[in-house]
């Protein structure tokens, strides 16, 4: 194991920790931040993600429990629901101003524990 590669993660751990301690982001459980992850990789691969195939996307995660997250991510601003043009049944999943600051704090976090 290479230690350099060890300390950089903690680093990194340390650095996310002082985000959620020290800025006025809601505090996520694991499965929130599993889902904005989620979010993330494909809103940066262009995909338009709806609630439900957001729901049904994990095979082992229930689909009610992802909409039960669906609806804290919503209440604690870092997801929004758009209905679609066409079909008003359908809601795609976007991301927030709230959203893109803490993705960029995360960023900035992973660039610093680089730096070294």
């Amino acid at each position: 194991m290479n230690i350099k590669t060890s300390l950089t993660y903690i680093k990194f751990l340390h650095l996310t920790q002082a985000v959620h301690d020290l800025t006025h982001y809601p505090l996520l459980d694991p499965l929130e931040e599993r889902l904005l992850n989620y979010f993330a990789s494909a809103w940066h691969a262009g995909k338009k993600l709806t609630v439900l195939e957001t729901m049904h996307a994990s095979s082992d995660i229930s689909p009610s429990t992802v909409h039960r997250r669906l609806k804290t991510l919503r209440k604690k601003g870092l997801i929004a629901l758009v209905v679609d043009q066409i079909d008003n049944r359908i809601k795609y999943i976007v991301q927030t101003e709230l959203t893109a600051s803490y993705f960029a704090h995360l960023g900035q976090c992973l660039v610093n524990a680089v730096k070294d």
